[in-house]
Parts: C-alpha cells; structure tokens; sequence
C-alpha cells in the first residue's frame, strides 16, 4: 500500500515540475518611470476648432395646459392629454409635480392621485399647506405610448375640524405647471421628427404653445394668406385649444419646450441655417420638420413660389388629422355633439361611479350643440339619476345642476329613512345652454345628522352616506334649429357660418401686429371648429355687405363706410368727449328716462319677472358699441344685405394684438358672446352685449315639425305677440264658432 502512494507521487511530481520550472515570457517593455511619452501630434494650425453643440441627455416635457391647476372641494378631478414620439415613450421617464394645499385640508385623511392612461402612479397625503411640495414617480415601462396619453390628477380633501357644506368651500390643491412634468432619459429626445408627431411639441412651463413663424415681409396678399392657412392648420395639427403667434427673424438658438419654429416662403428666402433644402425646396413643395444642430424643432415649409409654398401645407393635416384618437389637449374626455332626442349615458361621457363620505359631492360632463341651437327661452333637458343616499342625510339636503356655471335646477331630498334614486328625473331649463362646448355640474349638498357632533378625524372618518351612479343619463329633447344673428357664440363655438362658407373675404388693416392678431383669431376659431376656415385676402374697398366677412383691423385705419357697419363706434375718451353719462345711457333697459309711464310699468311688470325691454313693442337696432381707449372689441353685425360680418378691432395695433392675445385664452373665449364682447386692459372677464333686434336665419329644410319647435322658441322671446296671437286666435275662433252656428242653428 505504502509503495502505491509512492509511486503516484512521483508520477505527479515528473508532470508538475516542469511547469513550474518554464522561464517567464520574454517582456520588451521598459520600466514604468523609464517610458517616454509619444510625441504630441502636432495640430493644423489653419483649421480653427468649431465647438460642437451639446445634445441634452434629458428632455422635460410640461403636461399642464394652464398656468395652474386647482383642484377645490371634496371630491375634484383635472386630466390632461399629452402626445408624445415613439423614442420618448420608450425612454426611461419619471413624472414630477409640484403641489399646494389649503391650510384646513387634513392630511390624515386626504389624498392627490396620479394616473396615466387609467394606471394608477402613486397616492400621496395632502401635507403641503406652508410650502410646495415635489413629488416625483417613476414611470412603468410601458405604460406610456406613442400619441395621446391621458394624465389625470385627482383629489380627495377633507376639512380638519368643520363639517358644514359651507366649508368644504375652503378646501383646494394648486399644481404648479412649472413643476408638472415628465421628463426622459436620453440624447435630444425633445426633437420632434415627422409630421404626425407635431401634437409631441407640447406646451412650455405656462400651459402655452408658441409657433415663431419665420417669414419674409407679409405684404402680398397670397403670402399673408398662406400664413393665415397655415396657423389655422398647425393649431390642428398641435391640439391646443390656443395657439400663441409670434413673429420671429432668426432660429431659435437651443430647443425650448411648447416652441416650434416655422420657416415659412419660397426657396430664395429661406435662412442660411437651411441652405441645404433649397435644392429640394426649388424643385418642389415641402413641408418638413428638419434637424438642426441646435435641437430646436423646427418645420420648413416652403417651395418655388408662394402657390408652390400654398400647396404644401396640407400635407400637415394629412400627417396629423383631427380625429376621436387624437383628441385635444385640454378636452381629453369624450365630447359629443348632441342633435336632439338623444340620451347619453355618463359612463360614457368620463364620469365614474362614485361612493362619497363628504358634504359636498360635485361632478362635471360636457357635451356640445349645433351652432343652430335655438332652444333657450323654451323646454327643458333631462338628468335621470341613479344615486342612492343613507337616512343619516338629513332634510336640507338638496342635488343642484348648474349649466355653465348658472343656477339651472334645485332639488332637494326630503326622505329621512334614506333613498333609492333609481331612474330619477330632474328637468332643468336650457335657458343657459350654448351654440358650442357645454359644461354641466351636478352637486349634492349633504347635510348629516353625525356631522352636528363634529369629533376629531370624523371628516374623513363618516361611513359612505351617498353613492352616485355612472349609469345616470342625461336626455337633451328635440329642439329647434335656426341661428340666432348675430351671436358670437357660433364662431367661438364651431366657427359657424365661416367653417362651412367655400371662401371667407378677410380684411386686414397695416401692420405685423394685425396680421398676427388675425392669425390668432383664426386658429382659435379652427381648435373650436376642428375646420381650416376657407380665407381670402381681400381690400377693404372690395367688401361686399351680402357676403360674411371678417374683418381684424384698428379703429383709426377702417373708413367711414365700414365704421358704420362695422357696430363699434369711437369710444367717449377717443372722441374727445366727457359725457359719459350718454355712452353708458345708451343701455339703459327702460327707454327713455323722462317718460312718466316707466316707473309704473317696470314695477307691473317686475311682479312677474319681466321688464320693458322683453316685451319689445317697438322695433330696436343696437347702438354701436363704445371702444374703450386701451380695449379690444370682437363684434358682429347682420348687415340688410344679408352678409354677417365680424369685426375685430382696437384704436391701435398693439392693443390690437395684446388683447386678441387674452381673448384667446379659454376662459375669456367661452365669456364671449352676443353682438359685442369687449375686454379692456385693467379687465379680466368679457364684456359681451346681447343684441336687441335679433334676425334668424334658416338653417335646415323646412319642416312643420322644425317650425312649431322654432315658434315655440320664438314667441317665448316676443310675449307682447304671443298674447297678441292668442287674442287674434280666440277671435277667429270666437267668430268661427258664431258662423257655424248661425248657419246650422237658431237665429236667436
């Protein structure tokens, strides 16, 4: 046994010892402090070094579309859309925001969601009342797609120590849009690429979108209708619901957020940054985003002359066209037009089921109406509601319906024992409803008999004391279709009747500013629309009164003629008149002061809710509204020959510009209205002035059904005629029934 081991040691020892005994490599390297350096290679000294740009590793991309966002009361929501490429819904991306809450918000027991595309993000207590508070989520692979995504912040708040509905009143969350953001990981991302990504441009950290439009003098009538065109097409194409244009004369040194710059002209006009298309541009028509070293996007659109450049613009709406999968930014649930006799579920309509422990339990839907709606002074739309409520709500509790924003309906819930709200129908009048985008609000006002003790933490302790059902419906009646003229609301609604005319005569006045306040005006009126408006350039010489037209000019360049039919007039400061007793006089409501008889009849008529002006017993015409001397003024006019006009127009060009601008803004566009909306500069809601003769128009076949709908309506607007139309019925029946009579009965 011994001699065996012996054995294999000796084996291992003749293999293993000569590995061990080989000499190491043969190393021709020198020792480390022996080493000389390589020669420096010696540079050019003819070739200047040119500095590269730096292509940003992380884009940010804002979401809101405001300058805020505040979510106030119990229950509140707030959604936006937001586009993005292929390559930024690839790319690793967090979503940040930044909050502030009311003081009287309690933390325990309130809550800020986020959710992107119905994927819930993160819940975070309501804790930020002295100081803003970030937050920031990681984004899940995947979740984010390529074109429209929904983002959607909602909040849940109750109060710390009240339980009254007057206090929920108190409770409110403001998102900064500067600190509302995603933002991506990866090299110059923030560059939009093709044509169908355009919406991908975004907003900038105020909720705008801004178009530098880089062109040549606008002086030719074809080339300031191109431009005209082609804002109307981008505001489309970038679903905003407002576009900000500015004039620009060179690129954008570095990309910025919601900022997209144009090149607009033909070829032998283009900038030198983009000598490299010419050769394509004086060939044929291009429309094109191209790259630039500097990152900013950028679109060229151009050709060998101004009809070539023209043609190139549809290609624009071809790549991105206005459908339901692309909706606009601020509208990101669904908006439908409701023609009459139909009922909607608001399931449908984004509004979810809801089980509430609160005060005050509010919820919104939209809708839209034909520009022809004419059913305001007649008939009533239906809520039939599937709610429920515990017998802890008291009496006093009551479910009101507010129709863009007025007081439309009250009803209150007199059960004790608790209900069941299954198929209820609430009736409200569409006396505040509008050609146009539609906002309904429904509010339960809670009173609870748990709420009278008021313990610490009960707020958000109370056990579920109502439930609002999404499969309520909400039934809008037939109603009668004729416009109304003149009334702003359709072009501020559907830019109606201009969206459907083949060719609108637009007049402008000299200046930069007007032509851009004109294509201001007209891509607002196309994001309301979803139509490119036909435009024509068209001098002021050549307007024709039996034609719609639009006119963006100031004051002191209109001549006489189209002043008079224009329905503005040069207000008291810019006459040089102190009598402002007499501008302000031309809207008194009574007539004339000195007659004896008013004082009387405004008290008769007071007792049943009218005045002198609704019984409209002599023919009326509207006084031509008052410019104020820093205002902007947008009317419109029924001219006698059959042509409405539309006038926008300021006493000069910058307030032209400046307030077009701030008309723009959703707020003050849905406050426009009537014959006259003005809006001066200290001001910051519209001043709209209803017109006193109004004129309908037809607007579809005709039809008996349509026409009693339209009498409905319009005898409910002239009550002097209607009782004079019954009288005159009651007579003709009175001597009817006294022929017949004589003829087939007695004599005496």
């Amino acid at each position: 046994m011994m001699r065996t081991r012996l054995l294999v040691a000796a084996l291992l020892s003749t293999v293993v010892l000569p590995v061990v005994a080989q000499p190491a490599p043969f190393d021709m390297t020198p020792e480390s402090d022996l080493r000389q350096a390589p020669p420096p290679a010696s540079a050019p000294a003819s070739t200047p070094m040119v500095p590269q740009p730096v292509l940003p590793t992380r884009s940010e991309h804002f979401l809101l579309p405001s300058s805020t966002v505040r979510l106030a009361g119990e229950e509140s929501r707030e959604a936006m859309v937001v586009y993005l490429t292929q390559a930024q819904a690839d790319a690793p991306a967090r979503l940040q925001l930044s909050y502030l809450n009311a003081v009287v918000v309690a933390p325990e027991v309130s809550h800020l969601d986020v959710t992107i595309n119905g994927t819930p993000l993160r819940r975070t207590n309501i804790s930020s009342s002295s100081a803003p508070s970030a937050i920031v989520i990681d984004v899940p692979s995947g979740l984010l797609r390529a074109g429209a995504n929904r983002v959607e912040f909602s909040a849940s708040q109750r109060h710390r120590t009240d339980c009254t509905v007057g206090s929920t009143y108190e409770l409110w969350t403001e998102l900064d849009s500067s600190a509302a953001l995603l933002s991506f990981e990866g090299q110059n991302l923030g560059q939009v690429r093709q044509l169908a990504d355009l919406a991908a441009v975004g907003v900038d950290a105020s909720g705008k979108t801004t178009i530098r439009l880089i062109t040549p003098d606008l002086a030719q009538p074809e080339a300031t209708r191109v431009a005209v065109d082609l804002a109307q097409k981008l505001a489309l194409a970038l679903r905003v619901p407002n576009l900000n244009v500015e004039r620009a004369t060179e690129l954008s040194e570095a990309a910025m957020p919601g900022v997209l710059d144009v090149v607009l002209g033909p070829v032998d006009q283009l900038p030198a940054e983009l000598a490299q298309y010419t050769a394509q541009a004086g060939s044929a028509s291009i429309a094109a985003l191209v790259p630039l070293p500097t990152g900013a996007n950028t679109l060229l659109v151009s050709g060998p002359t101004w009809a070539a450049v023209a043609e190139a613009t549809p290609a624009i709406l071809t790549a991105a066209p206005v459908s339901e999968d692309r909706p606009r930014i601020d509208l990101p649930y669904p908006v439908p037009t409701l023609f009459g006799g139909q009922t909607l579920s608001l399931a449908d309509l984004g509004v979810p089921t809801t089980e509430f422990n609160g005060r005050r339990y509010t919820t919104l839907f939209q809708f839209e109406l034909p520009p022809d709606f004419y059913a305001n002074l007649y008939g009533e739309a239906e809520l039939v509601l599937d709610a429920a409520y515990s017998a802890d709500v008291q009496p006093g509790s009551e479910i009101d319906i507010f129709a863009n924003g007025q007081i439309a309906s009250a009803t209150p819930l007199l059960r004790t024992d608790g209900g069941l709200l299954r198929d209820t129908i609430i009736r409200f009048p569409m006396t505040n409803l509008r050609a146009g985008r539609n906002e309904l609000e429904v509010v339960v006002n809670l009173n609870a008999q748990s709420d009278e003790v008021c313990s610490p933490g009960w707020t958000g302790e109370a056990p579920t004391r109502f439930v609002f059902s999404s499969s309520t419906q909400f039934r809008m009646p037939d109603y009668a279709r004729a416009a109304s003229l003149p009334n702003l609301q359709g072009l501020t609604g559907s830019a109606w009747p201009y969206a459907d005319d083949q060719q609108v005569p637009l007049v402008l006045g000299e200046g930069d500013a007007v032509a851009t306040a004109a294509m201001t005006l007209l891509a607002r009126a196309a994001t309301s629309s979803g139509k490119v408006l036909p435009v024509t350039i068209t001098a002021e010489a050549s307007l024709r009164p039996d034609t719609n037209a639009i006119v963006v000019m100031p004051l002191p360049q209109m001549s006489q003629p189209t002043l008079e039919r224009a329905g503005v007039a040069r207000g008291a400061a810019a006459n040089g008149s102190n009598d402002e007793g007499a501008v302000l006089n031309q809207f008194r409501a009574g007539g004339n002061p000195s007659n004896p008889f008013n004082g009387a009849a405004n008290w008769l008529l007071g007792r049943v809710g009218l005045t002198v002006a609704d019984l409209r017993v002599l023919p009326q015409r509207d006084a031509p509204y008052p410019l104020a001397p820093q205002g902007v003024v947008l009317t419109q006019t029924m001219q006698p020959e059959g042509g409405l006009w539309t006038v926008l127009t300021a006493n000069d060009e910058t307030s032209l510009l400046e307030g077009m601008q701030r008309l723009a803004v959703t707020e003050q566009w849905r406050q426009i209205g009537g014959r006259a909306s003005a809006l001066s500069a200290s001001d910051a809601d519209v001043t709209a002035v209803e017109t006193v003769a109004p004129v309908l128009r037809q607007t579809q076949p005709f039809s008996i059904w349509n026409m009693r709908l339209v009498a409905a309506n319009w005898f409910s607007g002239n009550i002097l005629l209607f009782t004079a139309a019954l009288g005159g019925a009651a007579l003709l029946l009175m001597l009817a029934t006294a022929l017949v009579l004589g003829r087939v009965g007695r004599q005496k």
